[in-house]
Order: C-alpha cells, then structure tokens, then sequence
C-alpha cells in the first residue's frame, strides 16, 4: 500500500501508477479530508474510449516502479 508521502513524491516526479482494475496514468490531484482523514487520488488515464480522470481512493493505487 502507498503511503500519503509516496503519493505525492510519485505526483512531483509525474511517474506512472496503476488503479486495481489495470488502468495506468499519472496523478493530477491529491485530495484529503480532515478528521476523517481519507484521502482521494485524482488520476488522469487514456483507453480505448478515450482520456479521463479516475478519482479513486488511496488504497486502490500502486506504484509501477516498484513492479520492476
């Protein structure tokens, strides 16, 4: 699991994560609310129907180099 610290050093050197349904792009936004302290992760991803932004939470995200 990603850590709050690993998502936004990711999103500074703009490097590539996944989503768990396979989906690959680069974190636009990092959103987290307080006290609940849940955090939302902003994704901009292209497929096959197109770009779009995935807003998926932090628990749901994997960093692609650690898979190398």
């Amino acid at each position: 699991m990603l850590t709050l610290r690993r998502i936004q050093a990711l999103q500074d050197q703009r490097s590539v994560v996944r989503l768990e349904d396979g989906r690959v792009g680069k974190i636009v936004r990092v959103d987290t609310t307080f006290p609940q302290n849940e955090t939302v992760v902003s994704v901009y991803t292209e497929d096959a129907r197109g770009p779009g932004i995935a807003k998926v939470s932090l628990e749901l995200l994997s960093d692609m180099s650690e898979a190398s």
